[in-house]
């Protein structure tokens, strides 16, 4: 093969390849994304890059800065990636065939490229025959719709982060602090009433298919950050399904919403972590659970048992619920603790801080508030530290 015919072939399969991959990033919706995707690489490089950065940075507002600036700047990234492939990719093809005349440079080809595809046309460099004329309006073509196709992917990015964001600011069990899987479901039942539970889990498990639907389609969602300190969907998705997994030790909760809420959240967890080794986070956690067989951690799982007793809730047996949660926990807890990782979420999920703490109407209510304004080990929720799986 000569090396003009070499030539084209490696600008053929660079627009052709990023074509492919502004179809699967912007049109499809069940392709599988390829490992050397240039979408796959920029994101997967560029996000190391800065979560490494964000690592040496000296206080967590300086890392979430940092952070939270990637994923509305990666949008552009991507689109001039995109953009700056195909120009250099018709540039070789034009100077392969010799477009614009056997004496271009090929410089001159990737200009007059860029020149076609940003519809410029400052007519200094010409097609010299009928093939390059029909290749121009091809590039012509193919960089008005790369432009329509971001602009229209983007009302449709951002409506999904705000309505993921929405419901975040529900999520809260009236203090300022960090809200644990036991205090909220105490909080969202003051009066242990198990209809009041089943609300609240049938709402956010419409939430979790949401996330499941919006952050399978738009894969960079996951990387764009809650506006809000100490708040994160990952963490929130932990406090949530945690507190549904407790509610497998409530009488009338049990098989119902809560768990229909856990099904929803392991489905997600599955495939935000497709094709990802677990094993280390694996063989950390079952280091906890054969740890977690003391006597430090039994005591632990019954101090969470008496709490919900304690607020009026009918529970099962105390073994047989601490065998049974435990068995759940683990069809999502390594899958968790990886996302919490990758993406450098907070360890936790904090109350919103609104200057008044712990607001109630009722006697009941205000006796509620009291007693969760305790502080308390949350013995199943996503926190830094061995205790933070030991309740369970």
């Amino acid at each position: 093969m000569s090396v003009k015919g070499l030539v084209i072939t490696i600008g053929l399969l660079l627009v052709v390849s990023v074509s492919a991959d502004m179809v699967n990033t912007l049109v499809t919706t069940n392709t599988h994304r390829g490992r050397w995707w240039l979408t796959e690489v920029l994101y997967r490089r560029t996000w190391r890059f800065l979560r490494a950065v964000g690592n040496w940075l000296p206080t967590v507002a300086a890392r979430e800065a940092v952070l939270g600036f990637f994923a509305p700047v990666s949008v552009l990234l991507l689109l001039i990636a995109w953009v700056v492939q195909q120009v250099v990719g018709f540039g070789l093809i034009w100077w392969g065939i010799g477009a614009v005349g056997q004496d271009a440079t090929l410089i001159d080809s990737i200009y007059y490229s860029g020149v076609v595809y940003l519809t410029l046309g400052f007519g200094e460099l010409v097609p010299s025959s009928i093939v390059p004329r029909l290749g121009a309006l091809v590039e012509a073509f193919s960089g008005v719709l790369t432009t329509a196709m971001v602009i229209g992917y983007l009302p449709s990015l951002y409506g999904a982060y705000s309505q993921r964001e929405q419901k975040l600011m529900t999520l809260d069990d009236g203090r300022e602090e960090r809200i644990s899987p036991t205090n909220l479901l105490m909080s969202r039942a003051p009066t242990a009433e198990v209809d009041d539970v089943l609300r609240f889990f049938e709402g956010w498990e419409e939430w979790v298919a949401n996330v499941i639907e919006t952050h399978t389609t738009f894969p960079m969602l996951k990387l764009f950050r809650s506006k809000h300190s100490g708040q994160n969907w990952v963490t929130a998705l932990g406090v949530v399904t945690d507190a549904a997994l407790q509610c497998q030790l409530i009488h009338g909760a049990r098989d119902r919403a809560p768990y229909w809420l856990l099904r929803r959240s392991i489905h997600l967890f599955d495939e935000l972590t497709e094709g990802v080794d677990l094993s280390d986070y694996r063989r950390r956690l079952d280091a906890f659970y054969e740890e977690d067989r003391d006597e430090a951690g039994q005591v632990l799982f019954r101090t969470l048992y008496q709490q919900l007793e304690n607020h009026g809730f009918e529970l099962v047996s105390l073994e047989e619920g601490r065998q049974e949660t435990r068995q759940l926990r683990r069809r999502y807890d390594a899958q968790m603790e990886y996302l919490i990782d990758e993406l450098q979420a907070p360890r936790g999920f904090w109350g919103h801080k609104v200057g008044i703490r712990n607001m109630r109407q009722t006697r009941q209510a205000r006796q509620l508030a009291e007693d969760i304004a305790t502080p308390r080990e949350d013995l199943t929720g996503p926190e830094a530290g061995d205790d933070s799986r030991r309740g369970l």
